[in-house]
């Protein structure tokens, strides 16, 4: 075995033009608990005090690194990413609480306690101590560029909405009161284009605005063989004279919502709430006969023009999110008597 050695230097490299600034405390030494040659980088102006006995796990514990990264490093070191032994970096970080360990073919040049090498060398030697982040790419130790930390809700996003719909607080006339829809067959379903503007971003917490269009269908689907009909001033839901299979009311609407939206870092959480407005781009009922055969028909059908609601929104970050809006206006215009104070409200998932 190899005399141990033992180099401990203060670097200064001047940042422009591919040159570099840093102070670092580099201790090279041969680890006899894994017979394995160790260098220690530690990025910072600390005095160490060397323990007496050089070994791995007390020249991390000089430099600051804790109990649990110290036995990760051993381990590392000892066993190696294939089991072999190999010239060994260990990169330190100047809190002390995260190690990065980084096997090199060529160690510096060492000769007794100078190191000898060449300004070629010297390049060569800052290039080739690189440190692998988490995305796969590769920061230089001596300056590293600082990390900008991810904000919790993207610039924009694009999500599609599916869930059911159902009407409340209907009064409508006798005898036409066959408005009852299909609980699980009455649909809604929305395209979103969503932009989201950070207002805060905090250590725990972001808070961001969200907004953008979207078109949305309104598909009531009506029970038994029911089928709503419009002469042009009432919509009424009446009995159909032909056994349907499925008989529906479909409105859509080109939204906007508005939401202010609660990011939760640790819980990678989200929680939203805001409204919406909508306006009508048309409206359509449509039969599908037992015996065969459909019966379309485009229309109003008496419904407002204009929408306009609460929403609320919550689910993981990257997940699934549940949504649910209540329309605060009525889904009919004032003057329609069988149709009169419906609202509709939609739950479901946003995707």
């Amino acid at each position: 075995m190899k005399k141990l050695i033992i180099l401990i230097g203060l670097l200064s490299y001047h940042v422009a033009e591919a040159k570099y600034e840093s102070d670092t405390t580099i201790i090279e030494f041969n680890d006899k608990t894994s017979n394995t040659k160790v260098k220690v980088i530690e990025n910072s102006n600390k005095t160490i005090e060397l323990p007496k006995i050089l070994n791995l796990n007390n020249i991390l514990k000089a430099v600051g690194v804790d109990s649990s990264e110290r036995e990760k490093a051993i381990v590392l070191v000892t066993k190696g990413a294939n089991g072999s032994k190999s010239d060994t970096v260990l990169v330190v970080s100047q809190e002390g609480s995260r190690i990065k360990i980084v096997t090199r073919e060529r160690a510096v040049a060492v000769q007794d306690t100078t190191i000898r090498e060449t300004q070629i060398e010297k390049e060569e030697r800052i290039e080739s101590f690189e440190e692998e982040d988490e995305d796969g790419n590769y920061e230089n130790y001596q300056n590293p560029k600082p990390k900008k930390e991810k904000k919790f809700f993207p610039r924009s996003d694009f999500a599609i909405y599916f869930g059911i719909n159902n009407f409340v607080n209907g009064t409508p006339a006798q005898p036409n009161m066959q408005y009852n829809l299909r609980d699980f067959r009455s649909r809604y379903v929305a395209l979103s284009f969503r932009k989201n503007a950070t207002l805060v971003k905090g250590d725990k917490v972001d808070l961001a605005f969200s907004y953008g269009p979207e078109i949305a269908w309104y598909n009531f689907m009506l029970e038994n063989s029911n089928l709503a009909v419009y002469d042009g001033k009432q919509v009424s839901f009446v009995d159909n004279t032909k056994p349907t299979q499925k008989s529906k009311l479909v409105m859509p609407y080109i939204n906007l919502p508005l939401m202010l939206n609660l990011g939760f870092k640790e819980d990678k959480f989200k929680l939203g709430f805001g409204g919406y407005v909508g306006y009508r781009v048309g409206g359509y009922s449509k039969e599908k006969y037992v015996s065969g055969g459909k019966n379309k028909v485009k229309g109003d059908f008496g419904f407002n023009d204009v929408i306009y609601g609460l929403t609320t929104e919550f689910g993981k970050r990257n997940g699934l999110t549940f949504f649910m809006r209540y329309d605060l206006n009525k889904l009919f215009k004032d003057n329609q008597v069988y149709a009169k104070d419906l609202q509709a409200f939609s739950v479901g998932l946003r995707l």
